[in-house]
């Protein structure tokens, strides 16, 4: 038996048709994708391999989910469509005129109007839409690095907030430890009853402590989740490296060169620049092409066709109001440049007030560091003279008291530095790479 092959194609009709709509079907499910990732111009994608654990995960995280980044990509997306815009007025204007002054007249006209020379008006524009989406991409950058600045803190504030809660689990369990040991004592009425309500006093106020170090704990990842929008382990501690800066000139000289608001300022001194000259420009003529055919005449029926230079210019108010935007684009120009010495001068004493702050704690940590270890030198003596009766209970307590809060100062100072180091780098823009954010990108932006 023969089969004709032919009595096959509606199949091969019908499977072809149902490959094309799923091929359709994908594209569709993938190219919002495509555009949530075209999006991210300053952003490298985060390896979803890659667990949700220490500070750049934590950045990254803040840096894709943060709903206040993808606003500002959003409105930087909506700016790079002003540069198409700018460069479509090259291209030739179509316009139609239609008029009917009486019952006996009405005339329809067609215009086509390519531009040849616009004495720079056009170009001017062009850059000046570019020059603007450069700003809007520092603008996002401005708000990135806030962005990482906080995560960072927080962050930190956490594995600080962790050092504190050992500092008061261990000073829990020295007075349960004092508090059994005293009871003991008092079974063979060695101690008395005032002793055992201090040592119990004393040991609820260490277990109040560690309560409320933990409520902070919770309030401060509660705060890292608000940032990052996902849940970030904190388990892994600030690489050290990241809290390492230069000397304090270097830092000042980095900070300038490096610092987004500087960068923003800087290319909005640009943009205003570009806005001076435009206006400069606005008043010479514009060169067209032009082509005109009349669709309706009621006077002659005839459809004519018609084509040639034109030039156009005008000046209104005679010129007066030219001169006033002129004079306008100048001044903006003058204020354009204060404002950008005030952000530099404005970042110079934050730097410098924080690397002071830097120095201060340094000092500071080194100071607690020997309080500490003469304290618990002297805490182990107290406890050796207790228990041959040369120091008293009361004594004993006091020391393991001032020994934590000595503690204490000693981790905070150090969460301190830590922090002040972290703010520091991100204004430099050291934590960049740690959030995925795109140097190559940035740098042709500079540009």
């Amino acid at each position: 038996m023969q089969i004709k092959y032919a009595n096959f194609k509606p199949v091969k009709l019908l499977l072809l048709t149902l490959c094309s709509v799923m091929v359709t079907t994908g594209q569709a499910e993938t190219d919002p994708l495509l555009l949530e990732a075209a999006r991210l111009p300053l952003t490298a994608q985060a390896n979803v391999d890659k667990p949700f654990t220490g500070l750049a995960a934590a950045l990254r995280a803040t840096m894709t989910h943060n709903p206040m980044i993808k606003g500002k990509q959003a409105e930087l997306e909506a700016q790079q469509f002003g540069v198409s815009s700018a460069k479509a007025k090259r291209y030739p204007t179509l316009s139609t005129l239609g008029s009917n002054v009486n019952n006996n007249y009405d005339q329809a006209t067609l215009r086509l109007d390519q531009p040849l020379w616009a004495f720079g008006k056009i170009d001017t524009e062009i850059a000046r839409a570019e020059s603007e989406v450069n700003a809007e991409q520092w603008r996002l950058l401005d708000i990135q690095r806030q962005l990482l600045e906080d995560t960072a803190t927080v962050y930190a504030k956490i594995e600080g907030i962790k050092l504190r809660a050992e500092v008061a689990e261990i000073n829990t369990e020295a007075h349960q430890s004092y508090y059994d040991r005293l009871a003991r004592r008092q079974e063979g009425q060695l101690s008395s009853e005032a002793d055992m309500r201090l040592a119990y006093a004393r040991l609820l106020q260490a277990q109040t402590q560690l309560l409320s170090i933990k409520g902070e704990l919770s309030d401060a990842q509660s705060e890292l989740q608000n940032l990052t929008q996902i849940l970030v382990s904190t388990e892994l501690a600030v690489d050290p490296q990241l809290a390492l800066l230069p000397s304090n000139v270097a830092v000042q000289r980095l900070a300038i060169d490096q610092e987004a608001n500087i960068l923003l300022k800087r290319q909005n001194l640009q943009v205003v620049k570009l806005g001076l000259k435009a206006e400069k420009l606005a008043s010479l003529p514009t060169i067209y092409l032009r082509a005109e055919a009349d669709l309706l005449d009621s006077t002659s029926g005839n459809k004519d066709l018609r084509a040639g230079l034109t030039f156009e210019s005008s000046f209104e108010g005679l010129g007066l109001v030219a001169r006033g935007r002129v004079k306008g684009a100048e001044s903006r120009l003058a204020a354009a440049r204060y404002d950008l010495d005030s952000s530099i001068n404005d970042t110079r004493r934050r730097i410098s007030s924080l690397m002071l702050n830097r120095q201060v704690q340094q000092g500071l940590i080194h100071a607690y560091q020997q309080t500490v270890n003469a304290m618990q030198e002297t805490l182990d003596s107290f406890l050796r003279q207790y228990e041959t009766g040369r120091k008293s209970w009361l004594e004993l307590l006091n020391m393991q008291r001032e020994l934590t809060a000595s503690q204490m100062q000693l981790v905070q100072s150090k969460n301190d530095w830590l922090i002040l180091s972290l703010r520091v780098a991100s204004l430099t823009g050291g934590l960049d790479q740690q959030a995925g954010l795109n140097q190559n990108r940035l740098n042709e932006a500079e540009e």
